[in-house]
């Protein structure tokens, strides 16, 4: 069940919001180490961004996880939070700023915790795809955060006051463009990533440990060289370049 939001205005802790005693799938507690705590921190000014930290957080709720929610200008503190994520409405291509703010003053635990990111906007169908990259500046707070994964969805516009004119300056289309589903399905996603270490490119620590990889490599072609004309399956050195 969601609860009532806190005060508004004043800081505040997330919404605590407990789990159904037998609802869904429960995950495997061994892999992810046990019970697992979600907060969603979001960034909203006309309310669809939230409602969709709404939907993800009953979402998850359906895979018997405990999840916080709360207004990302809010939250004052990460403990107890095993996952994060963080969402922002999109205005001119830019993220909330309550969002942003967010990622940067938590930037430094964020970093030691798995973090999802996702952006609110299109105001159409394009985002049901899942495919829609995020913005430049989310991109790059990703980056910085080395988040799991990011998802737009698409947003959601009152029909504007002011007959056409008022249409005329709206940001797109009146409607609700939420695909709940898709909500859903990204839920599922997170859930199963958790307790997964996160994908990494080990790289050799120096320029000299390369050196040592390639002149293995190279040592290991010239013994086959060696060893296919001594077989004679080589007949002069003319095959020596086909071969290097």
């Amino acid at each position: 069940m969601l609860l009532v939001p806190t005060s508004v205005g004043a800081a505040s802790s997330p919404r605590l919001l407990n789990p159904p005693t037998i609802f869904g799938k429960i995950p495997d507690e061994d892999k992810i180490g046990g019970p697992v705590r979600i907060l969603i921190a979001y960034g909203s000014s006309r309310g669809g961004t939230a409602g969709l930290a709404e939907m993800l957080a009953e979402a998850i709720l359906s895979h018997a996880l405990e999840v916080a929610i709360g207004n990302a200008a809010e939250i004052e503190d990460l403990t107890g939070y095993d996952a994060v994520v963080v969402g922002g409405a999109l205005y001119n291509n830019r993220w909330h700023p309550d969002a942003t703010d967010f990622a940067h003053r938590f930037a430094g635990t964020l970093q030691q915790l798995p973090v999802w990111f996702f952006s609110s906007g299109p105001l159409d169908d394009s985002a049901r795809s899942g495919a829609v990259a995020p913005v430049p500046q989310v991109r790059d707070l990703a980056r910085t955060l080395d988040i799991r994964g990011h998802m737009t969805f698409g947003g959601v516009l009152a029909k504007p006051a002011g007959g056409r004119l008022g249409a005329l300056l709206a940001y797109g289309d009146a409607g609700d463009w939420r695909d709940a589903s898709q909500v859903a399905q990204w839920a599922e996603r997170i859930v199963s990533k958790l307790g997964e270490p996160p994908p990494a490119i080990v790289l050799p620590e120096s320029g000299e440990a390369v050196e040592a990889e390639v002149a293995e490599a190279d040592a290991t072609r010239l013994d086959r060289i060696r060893r296919l004309l001594s077989a004679e399956e080589v007949e002069d050195d003319a095959g020596l370049d086909v071969l290097l």
